[in-house]
């Protein structure tokens, strides 16, 4: 029985997902002691190991995020030429289930950048990974995301493998786009900003008004399209076992996501209502 193993892309991806995240992880020491205010280089300063972990992935994590809005622009909105539905030019393939579609060309004609949907699939994970590795440790990466990370990671580097799920992939990968905000506002908090200040409270709305936009509002479309379209194609080419699995990680995704965003709207309200005093710092990731 032959191992599916993901295309050369996804490992191109992998390597430049890796190569970027350690540059700019080692690259944020530099960009705070020349370009950040005398209270942020403090504040810095006097974090512990988990915090000043958590502070200098920010910015790889803004770097990887805005490769992801760029690398994932074109399938979202647009598709895939050559494999998802064109409405200009209807065929027997608008009758297929895109999840069975695959794309593993490095470079591709369509999209913001040359580079196919499969390389930013591989730029994810690769991401996700030596965010794990140069953790100081598993607790202070903090063991939900150590969970999350390797999970994801294997998650995607088994529909890379079975060519299978690329266009969720790309929609998740898109979800990155509330990232920067949420980055945004650790940053102004680390610098000393509280939580009630105009430019910490103006970040924190927009974050929570994009996290919903990208992250919750396309819930019921994915559920209802897996559900009704795509389980049965993905069974029929990886079986029970492989579509089982595939539909826990479609169900932990949407608790994911919803549970942030209930966490969100709690504290919003609290704050509204004066039932919540607001944080005057904050974790580097919902």
């Amino acid at each position: 029985m032959t191992v599916p193993v993901p295309p050369s892309s996804f490992f191109y991806g992998l390597f430049i997902g890796s190569v970027t995240y350690s540059f700019f992880r080692f690259l944020s020491p530099v960009v705070t002691s020349r370009f950040g205010t005398s209270s942020l280089q403090s504040n810095v300063s006097k974090l512990n190991s988990g915090k000043t972990y958590h502070y200098h992935s920010l910015l790889p994590s803004t770097i990887h995020a805005l490769l992801q809005i760029v690398g994932t622009w074109g399938v979202v909105f647009h598709g895939r030429r050559g494999l998802d539905y064109d409405h200009a030019n209807a065929d027997v393939k608008s009758m297929l289930s895109p999840a069975i579609l695959f794309d593993e060309q490095t470079f591709v004609t369509y999209g913001l950048t040359p580079f196919g949907p499969t390389v930013y699939m591989g730029i994810f994970v690769g991401y996700l990974l030596t965010d794990t590795i140069l953790a100081p440790s598993f607790k202070d990466m903090e063991y939900v995301y150590v969970v999350h990370h390797l999970a994801a990671s294997l998650c995607w580097t088994y529909c890379a493998s079975c060519r299978i799920m690329q266009n969720y992939a790309s929609l998740l990968q898109f979800c990155e786009l509330s990232t920067p905000l949420m980055n945004l506002r650790q940053i102004l908090l680390v610098s000393g900003y509280k939580s009630s200040d105009l430019s910490v409270t103006i970040t924190s709305l927009s974050f929570f008004l994009v996290f919903a936009l990208v992250r919750v509002a396309p819930i019921p479309f994915l559920v209802r399209n897996w559900v009704y379209r795509d389980f049965g194609s993905v069974r029929d080419l990886v079986g029970m076992g492989g579509s089982a699995f595939l539909t826990m990680f479609v169900v932990v995704h949407v608790a994911l996501q919803l549970g942030w965003f209930g966490i969100m709207c709690g504290k919003l309200w609290g704050i509204a209502f004066g039932k919540v005093k607001p944080a005057k710092n904050g974790k580097k990731k919902l």
